[in-house]
């Protein structure tokens, strides 16, 4: 039985249990047998999910293929539960990708029943993410909102608003990943965090992004983050470190 509905759930009760953070490893190959190959290898190091950043898919305009190659994900990752990720490319995307584009690839991706969530700039607009919320809750995928910075960490009270305007959006799971350039920003980040698990029983995902932001996702759990991302084969994102290294450095702390 796959864990569509139940997934925040398990996030949740992963850190209320005082258990270790779910990690997900993120898949980017360009092409579909690079991407299988991928996929293949990455479900050998048992993560607790995988997200597909199908920005980097060289088909990713052609909305019947992507479902066609999600189709196949979904066999090869079984029980696994699958986030679909078409990142905007003011926020880190791969490929500048129309809104409409996007509007109707996620609208398709949520209706084939391959997916459990999806992670959705709160960029990409109210009236496009209430859209995309209504048919997600009638096919019980659950909506990740998400605030990208590569250029800055905030100040700690606009991390705090745009988790809150994540929640007040729709978001089932409030993500923020800003990036580090001291590391008193790694600290920040963390406080924030600590201060909105006390105040929002939502899932949370915060990242420090960069060398220096490496903690907070060895950490992260610690202060309330639900979960974390390793580089499998590949890394999607600016200071992710190998599945296995992360694994064994978790499981001594805990």
């Amino acid at each position: 039985m796959r864990l569509q509905a139940q997934m925040p759930i398990k996030l949740r009760n992963k850190i209320l249990g005082g258990r270790k953070p779910l990690i997900c490893i993120p898949v980017i190959s360009v092409n579909e047998k690079c991407l299988i190959d991928e996929v293949n290898e990455v479900i050998k190091m048992k993560p607790d999910v995988i997200e597909w950043r199908v920005d980097y898919f060289e088909n990713v305009m052609d909305i019947f293929k992507v479902n066609s190659v999600l189709k196949i994900i979904r066999k090869i990752i079984d029980d696994i539960p699958l986030i679909l990720t078409c990142r905007s490319h003011e926020e880190g995307g791969y490929k500048v990708i129309d809104g409409e584009t996007k509007l109707k690839l996620f609208e398709y991706s949520i209706e084939s029943g391959n997916i459990d969530a999806i992670d959705m700039e709160l960029a990409f607009g109210k009236e496009r993410i209430e859209r995309i919320k209504s048919i997600a809750i009638k096919n019980s995928v659950k909506i990740i909102l998400s605030y990208h910075n590569f250029a800055e960490t905030p100040s700690e009270k606009f991390m705090t608003e745009k988790i809150k305007e994540e929640i007040s959006n729709g978001a089932d799971i409030a993500k923020i990943a800003v990036m580090t350039k001291e590391q008193g920003d790694v600290l920040k980040l963390l406080n924030v965090t600590y201060n909105a698990r006390k105040e929002i029983p939502n899932p949370l995902i915060t990242v420090s992004m960069g060398s220096l932001g490496l903690i907070s996702r060895l950490l992260g759990f610690v202060f309330g983050s639900d979960m974390t991302f390793a580089a499998g084969v590949n890394a999607s994102a600016p200071g992710q470190m190998p599945m296995d290294e992360m694994r064994r450095f978790i499981e001594t702390i805990i």
